[in-house]
């Protein structure tokens, strides 16, 4: 009989259900943020991507003779990009700014530039250090065709 009053009794449980809850909530707080944090810095690579290509399809040369038109070198392209890159200071706009790679596509008319970055997500102090991934690693392409006409 007391073993059954012990039971019928809830002291107690509304915390362990507002503490659960709390835990809940807090984990899902820091999946949006660490979601959010990812978009924002890709689009921000995004656009310096998008920027650098363009940048890069502005080293255009021009080829006479026979077949005259716009010629475009991977080198130029390349340091147009890179040089575009530094006067935006790109490493502060996204922190974590790894490797560039431009060149110049097939058609020889387009410009293309991957940028490879890594966003970091917790702080890499504290208990959990070392055990969770602190970086999620991004990409961006960006594209730029250059047409001349008469």
């Amino acid at each position: 009989m007391r073993a059954l009053s012990a039971l019928r009794r809830d002291d107690g449980q509304t915390t362990v259900l507002t503490v659960g809850l709390c835990a809940l909530l807090i984990g899902l707080m820091l999946v949006m943020l660490a979601a959010t944090t990812v978009q924002l810095q890709h689009r921000r690579l995004q656009s310096l991507a998008d920027g650098a290509a363009l940048a890069g399809a502005e080293e255009l040369g021009f080829r006479l003779g026979e077949d005259p038109g716009v010629v475009l070198d991977d080198g130029d392209v390349a340091a147009s990009a890179a040089a575009h890159l530094d006067a935006v200071d790109a490493a502060s706009s996204v922190p974590g700014l790894g490797g560039m790679a431009a060149g110049v596509a097939d058609d020889g008319a387009t410009v293309t530039v991957r940028l490879d970055a890594e966003v970091d997500l917790l702080a890499a102090a504290g208990p959990f250090a070392g055990m969770l991934p602190l970086s999620v690693p991004i990409q961006a392409t960006g594209d730029s065709r250059t047409s001349l006409s008469r």
